[in-house]
């Protein structure tokens, strides 16, 4: 088993993390800078830019909490990205093709953008798909990062890596939502699985062989309590749902295959890697807990979305967020939903501190890091 005795940067990351609510308190300054992988859930500009400032993201009431305008954030606010960053002492992290200049990426760069998946088109595409998304896959960002090297004098010191923390954002819920479609979404989302880890897990391996020492990888999130797929899967069968939450049973009981399997690739890569700190964020456990325990953060509304088109979730494909006729909710705060695909502030600030700590009576990430034993079965 992993030692239960953790470095007192990550111990005063979880202090910090648990003073959020009322303040941002820097910590000693470990890590040198971030860099982030991802999709919509740590995109902080980069799809507005490839989109030329036309996607949702890039209109009012998007970012109205926090930045008091759009900012290319799939939120009202910050996301988890931007509490870590802040909790940690560093600025936030720059969306790297939306945000390459004469500042450089001194304090790291952000690949993360809106739609990627963990698998590349060309998997999709030997598969029979009609693919009609771009391709901003894990190794698309991963061929960003490795041009951003190639340019040192955008870097800090050579030592910059070897003192960064890398995050590896939620990956696998994109990859998902394609397939869930026909006669068995559930039996073609699954077989995705496996394939979804191991992109996952070549991604992280490329990381540290690069000269990453510590990197923090998300889980998927409970697919299940999402208020698109609530609506798109939305049936009479009251047995489909979860009692005590609402949530669609068969699409979390995905997600937890996912994490499953992406925990087991993480014990391998420890293995492999042992002079690097791979750590396991268990995000569907911090959601899990905003949703059957939605009172103890001050949230009333956990499957509505803030902002949105009619329905029972406030979801609707034909009227998103930002659009004239959409509609919002007065408090925000109060929501786990931000526009039925993505999460407010509040709930996101609430995620990145359970990702990091773990809520009560939730597994914390030091007690997972512990049970997961990243060096052995």
């Amino acid at each position: 088993m992993a030692s239960s005795s953790f470095p007192l940067h990550l111990i005063l990351l979880a202090v910090n993390l648990l003073l959020l609510p009322s303040v941002v308190t820097p910590s000693t300054g470990r890590y040198s800078a971030i860099f982030s992988f991802g999709d919509s859930l740590a995109d902080t500009g980069n799809f507005v830019f490839f989109s030329g400032g036309k996607d949702p993201a890039n209109r009012p009431p998007y970012g109205e909490t926090y930045f008091h305008r759009p900012n290319g954030r799939y939120s009202d606010g910050r996301i988890i990205l931007d509490f870590i960053a802040q909790t940690t002492g560093l600025p936030l992290v720059r969306p790297y093709p939306a945000g390459r200049g004469s500042e450089g990426f001194v304090f790291g760069a952000n690949f993360a953008v809106a739609g990627a998946c963990a698998l590349n088109n060309a998997f999709y595409e030997a598969e029979g798909f009609n693919v009609t998304w771009e391709d901003y896959s894990l190794g698309t960002q991963l061929k960003w990062f490795e041009q951003l090297l190639s340019s040192p004098s955008v870097l800090a010191p050579n030592d910059a890596l070897s003192k960064s923390l890398f995050i590896v954002g939620e990956m696998g819920a994109n990859d998902y939502k394609s397939v869930l479609v026909g006669d068995n979404p559930m039996e073609s989302a699954r077989a995705l699985v496996a394939p979804v880890a191991r992109a996952i897990g070549a991604a992280i391996d490329a990381l540290v062989r690069t000269g990453a020492k510590t990197v923090l990888v998300s889980g998927v999130f409970p697919l299940g309590c999402v208020p698109m797929f609530l609506t798109s899967f939305r049936t009479r069968n009251a047995e489909a749902y979860d009692p005590e939450t609402g949530c669609l049973k068969w699409l979390n009981e995905l997600s937890q295959y996912h994490n499953l399997l992406l925990q087991r690739e993480l014990r391998r890569l420890g293995r492999a890697h042992p002079q690097s700190t791979i750590i396991y964020a268990d995000i569907y456990g911090a959601m899990m807990a905003l949703y059957t325990s939605p009172s103890q953060f001050g949230m009333t509304s956990t499957l509505k979305a803030c902002c949105g088109g009619e329905g029972p979730y406030n979801y609707n494909s034909s009227v998103i967020c930002g659009d004239p006729t959409s509609t919002l909710c007065s408090h925000p705060w109060s929501y786990v939903s931000w526009d039925g695909m993505h999460l407010t502030e509040a709930a996101y600030q609430i995620v990145a501190h359970g990702m990091v700590e773990g809520p009560n009576p939730q597994p914390s990430l030091y007690a997972n890091a512990s049970s997961i034993d990243l060096k052995n079965e």
